[in-house]
């Protein structure tokens, strides 16, 4: 399944579902915004960007005020701490307030319940998996060590609300499952006997309708057995953690491989030659190999037909509303839709799910910035976030690699026009005028333009009229990240002063690519080639202190100038 998913997801766009959901090259949805009255929502849009600053922005000062329950706990502040670093954030305080916990944690009388143990894990491996072993393996043998006879994780002691506590939850599961998996994509080993009972134990407790429970009830034989407290929470719980198991163990379903287009697709290789078929080869990042587990008790059959059962109990079930821990259930609906997309190949840059959370959460926020449905303030603005940047999508992108190339990206759509320029794969791309890169934007058939984001410099600008202008401004401000590239290299090169406060706006863009271009376009604009940065590394203070220079110097010349938020 490696080798499969590695090329199913770096393969090139134009045919079939393409590698563009990770490379930002498969929706354009930016040719939208002027035509149609409602634009798909995705974690580059402006609007999803907005929520996300805000919310980090209470996240920064909510512990001046009240700080709820969830955020005494370690798993709290690890949630908060794990926002920032998704959001490109890795050294701001709230960061440091979790790594400070974490060591706190690891001394004898302190008590780490599992949703925390998880949650440091992943949280350890997103910050310096390299800077912090130490810590990822103690945490990491703390989660096995606890681990229920029956195969799930759950409460400790004797009893709790009711519950005896020798069942699984499948509520905590979900969490130890995603500390299995994060730690595993970062190099430490699992005990390949826990997760083949931690996989038993998810078979064995799913609903004959499909869905999980809250205590997984154990079937003795191969008929499952009714479950209680089943909803689109535990459904999202149990199912994230099955994908997860399917993922480690290597299993796809037979008629996933058959009817997929990318094996076809993989023949494209063929027509490349030795020197490219090497540089694909260099710039693949290999996943860990897949987990082989000694026990008859699991018949991988019995997986697809699980994932089947209960994506089609979700399918008729589906609701974004669930009333209490709302956002903690969003969260879990982007991790195992994520890991659905991984594990069926079927892609789509714009889900439904994603445009419904992003409608709850954006008619739900607090007047103080944040979210609250059930587990906090705190928590639940940091689940908010996490749903918002698509955070499991990323992880698994980074396991999987950005590309098979040299270069980053995937292979040119044609093949034959491919070629080495330095240790990057470009093709032989025709000169392309401003106006011409827009109707490919517009295209549905977006081939031209995927090979254009690839090698920038054959965007040709000349005689850029105040329409073009107009439309490149707009990119700039809701495109995918490579439209967005190209639209600041465009403005940049008409040398024009009047859009040095939009290439200023691109400064603050997510997306690193971006950002470089917009320093590079304001040094070629102000003719200060040796300008205000930010650097190639740059921190995100390094790059709004730039941006603020860039300002200074744009109002030596033009005093009344406004800039754009």
């Amino acid at each position: 399944m490696r080798s499969y998913l590695r090329s199913k997801y770096a393969l090139p766009s134009g045919l079939t579902c393409s590698g563009r959901l990770w490379f930002g090259l498969a929706t354009l949805l930016c040719a939208h915004f002027l035509c149609r009255p409602v634009a798909a929502i995705a974690p580059e849009s402006p609007e999803v960007r907005e929520l996300i600053d805000s919310g980090l922005s209470f996240l920064e000062t909510s512990n001046e005020g009240r700080v709820d329950s969830n955020m005494r706990k370690l798993g709290g502040k690890c949630l908060v701490g794990l926002a920032f670093v998704k959001a490109g954030k890795p050294d701001h305080p709230r960061v440091k307030e979790a790594l400070e916990e974490i060591l706190a944690f690891m001394q004898p009388n302190h008590q780490v319940d599992v949703y925390s143990n998880g949650i440091a894990i992943v949280f350890l491996c997103e910050l310096s998996p390299e800077r912090h072993r130490r810590e990822i393996s103690w945490y990491l043998d703390l989660l096995e060590k606890r681990q229920k006879e029956v195969g799930g994780w759950g409460y400790d002691g004797n009893s709790r609300e009711g519950f005896v506590m020798d069942t699984g939850d499948t509520s905590q599961t979900q969490y130890a499952s995603l500390g299995y998996w994060t730690a595993y994509q970062h190099g430490f080993q699992l005990n390949s006997e826990s997760l083949a009972r931690l996989t038993q134990w998810l078979l064995q407790t799913q609903d004959p309708g499909g869905a999980w429970g809250y205590q997984g009830a154990v079937a003795s034989g191969s008929q499952r057995v009714r479950q209680s407290q089943t909803g689109c929470s535990m459904l999202a719980a149990g199912l994230g953690s099955l994908l997860i198991c399917a993922d480690l163990l290597d299993t796809v379903p037979e008629s996933i491989r058959e009817e997929s287009e990318w094996e076809k697709e993989e023949l494209l290789l063929e027509n490349l030659p030795p020197a490219l078929r090497a540089a694909r080869l260099a710039g693949q990042k290999d996943r860990p190999p897949p987990i082989q587990i000694q026990s008859d008790a699991i018949d991988p059959e019995q997986i697809p037909e699980a994932v089947e059962l209960a994506q089609n109990w979700m399918n008729s079930n589906y609701q974004v509303d669930v009333g209490n821990y709302q956002y903690y259930y969003l969260y879990a609906t982007e991790r195992y839709q994520s890991f659905y997309e991984l594990w069926s190949g079927s892609l789509d840059g714009e889900p439904q799910w994603y445009q419904d959370g992003y409608d709850y959460i954006s008619k739900s926020q607090k007047d103080g910035g944040g979210w609250e449905q059930g587990c906090g303030q705190q928590v639940d603005t940091a689940f908010a976030i996490l749903f918002l940047l698509r955070s499991t999508q990323k992880s698994i992108q980074a396991s999987l690699g950005e590309g098979t190339l040299v270069g980053g990206r995937g292979l040119p759509t044609n093949v034959a026009r491919a070629k080495l320029r330095g240790n990057a794969v470009i093709v032989d791309q025709l000169h392309t005028k401003v106006g011409e890169m827009l109707s490919m934007v517009d295209d549905e058939d977006q081939s031209q333009l995927d090979d254009l984001a690839r090698d920038p410099t054959a965007l040709v600008v000349e005689n850029v009229d105040a329409a073009h202008a107009r439309r490149l401004q707009q990119l700039i401000r809701g495109g995918e990240p490579p439209v967005r590239r190209l639209a600041v290299r465009a403005l940049g090169r008409t040398g024009n002063l009047d859009y040095v406060p939009t290439l200023i706006y691109a400064l603050t863009d997510p997306d690193r690519d971006v950002v470089l271009e917009a320093r590079d376009a304001l040094q070629f604009v102000s003719r200060r080639f040796e300008g205000f940065g930010p650097p190639d590394t740059y921190t995100d203070q390094q790059r709004y202190d730039a941006a603020e220079d860039w300002k200074t110097w744009y109002r030596s010349l033009r005093p009344s100038a406004t800039f754009e938020d």
